[in-house]
């Protein structure tokens, strides 16, 4: 699957045309007289186009050319031409055939307004670029599999529903630069960011940006305490902790464990870390070993002599599939039999980076992964059987190939999208960020068909589920296989 095309930052001189036919509707900054011609019409739109972008974007853009010529008088109205095409010199001829190009460009930008007004957009502020861009690519890919199906159905209320993308990469201003953008510019209806640190620093502003707002990262503190416009459309990162500690006391029964912890000193990590301290405080039993595995570091021997001297049993790691492979092979290296509980993510890859090591067989065994929404191979589950369906529709591929597709966060992406649109259609036919929030909140029980568990939201619920998966390798099949059924964490 190729990169999803990316928008890139700045605004055009066409959307400046754009935004000022849209002011000259309205009229409080660029008044438009009625049976204007042609050649009036298309100075007023370059004049109201300056106005726009001087308020709007100042230092940018063709149409700030002119922004050294008085225009507030309507006799220098064609000096303001020669500014913008310098080449024509003040002849007639050359003059007419400036302003043929200024109308090509006006018409395109009502044309660029009429296709805008026909479609429905949501936005992401995506990691495109770096070394774990996957997650974003594969999130936004089964994101816009989904809008394949709905627009080739007739849309939502008969206009196309899109999925904008800029690249953040990962960091965290230009995170919260793109959730303004996507509120004031591109009109969005809702917004999605990578980074559980970005989530966390959004979450404040989103009263004045007034658009919902869901991660790929799935914090626990994103949806509790509850705010207006923050959703946990997933299980939390939480919830998969406190399922893995629970497996271990109540379906494993050991009921004095030795439970490490192993994490990124991020909010990312920090998240796996307060999870296991509080399940265990349930328990009555402390965390035997807290280590801290930076996100770039290839290599856990350090990590696993730690625990291997605190006697550790199992551990909850909070990180991503390259880092399991590490954690397992570097464990039996040093000698250290344990039993591995990864979170959400760490089942981010396939298990070929796993089963790839020394003796990736036997490491596979002693590897459990915990997740909050089923696995592409999971063939029984009717949405998964659709989906896997629209894949080979769009993309063209044979079953063989689906895992080289539908991996990481395809699935999240997917249901992702299902969840937006079903409020989209709840919302009515003129929608907006506020409206899209309240058909949200009226969510109940909304079917994925085995994909997750039924989502509901409400006012003093933002997190549509709390149930999770268990899931062992199939070391001949080389996928996840779940170990039962939906897992409800209290």
């Amino acid at each position: 699957m190729g990169n999803p095309p990316v928008r890139q930052r700045g605004t055009s001189a066409s959307v400046h045309l754009r935004n000022a036919a849209n002011a000259g509707e309205a009229g409080p900054c660029c008044p438009r007289r009625r049976g204007q011609s042609p050649l009036s019409l298309i100075i007023w739109m370059c004049r109201a186009a300056w106005r726009c972008a001087r308020k709007q974007e100042p230092g940018g853009g063709m149409v700030l050319a002119v922004c050294d010529v008085q225009i507030e008088r309507k006799h220098e109205e064609i000096n303001m031409f020669r500014k913008i095409f310098p080449s024509a010199g003040g002849q007639p001829r050359t003059l007419i055939g400036a302003l043929a190009a200024s109308a090509a460009i006006v018409l395109g930008a009502f044309n660029g307004m009429a296709a805008a007004q026909e479609t429905h957009r949501f936005a992401i502020a995506n990691d495109l670029s770096g070394p774990s861009s996957y997650h974003g690519k594969t999130f936004a890919a089964g994101f816009n599999t989904y809008l394949h199906e709905v627009n080739d159905a007739g849309g939502v209320n008969g206009k196309k529903v899109e999925l904008l993308q800029e690249n953040a990469a990962r960091d965290v201003q230009k995170e919260l630069g793109f959730l303004r953008k996507f509120a004031q510019q591109d009109n969005a209806l809702a917004a999605m960011m990578v980074t559980t640190d970005g989530l966390f620093a959004a979450k404040p502003l989103m009263e004045s940006i007034k658009l919902p707002l869901m991660g790929v990262g799935v914090p626990e503190l994103a949806s509790n305490p509850p705010t207006p416009w923050v959703f946990n459309i997933f299980a939390s990162y939480q919830d998969t902790v406190f399922a893995a500690i629970d497996y271990v006391f109540n379906t494993i029964g050991d009921k004095d464990p030795k439970i490490g912890v192993v994490y990124p000193d991020v909010q990312f990590g920090l998240e796996a870390l307060r999870a296991t301290e509080l399940r265990m405080q349930k328990y009555g039993k402390p965390v035997a070993a807290k280590v801290v595995m930076n996100l770039r570091e290839t290599d856990a021997t350090t990590q696993m002599l730690t625990l291997k001297q605190a006697g550790v049993k199992y551990v909850i790691v909070q990180l991503a599939g390259a880092h399991i492979a590490a954690i397992l092979r570097d464990a039996a290296k040093v000698g250290l039999d344990v039993t591995v509980f990864g979170t959400t993510q760490t089942m981010d890859r396939e298990p070929d980076l796993i089963l790839s090591q020394p003796g990736g067989q036997n490491l596979a065994k002693n590897f459990i992964g915990v997740g909050p929404w089923a696995k592409w191979n999971e063939t029984s589950v009717p949405g998964i059987i659709a989906m896997r369906a629209a894949v080979k529709k769009y993309e063209k591929i044979e079953d063989a190939k689906l895992g080289d597709v539908m991996y990481s966060n395809f699935v999240q992406g997917y249901v992702n999208a299902m969840v937006l649109v079903e409020a989209l259609r709840k919302a009515g036919p003129n929608p907006t960020g506020e409206k899209l929030r309240d058909a949200m909140n009226q969510l109940r029980n909304f079917d994925t068909k085995g994909i997750t568990p039924p989502i509901s939201f409400g006012p003093d619920r933002r997190k549509g589920f709390s149930a999770v998966k268990l899931y062992r390798i199939n070391t001949e099949r080389k996928v996840y296989e779940p170990i039962g059924g939906w897992v409800t964490v209290n």
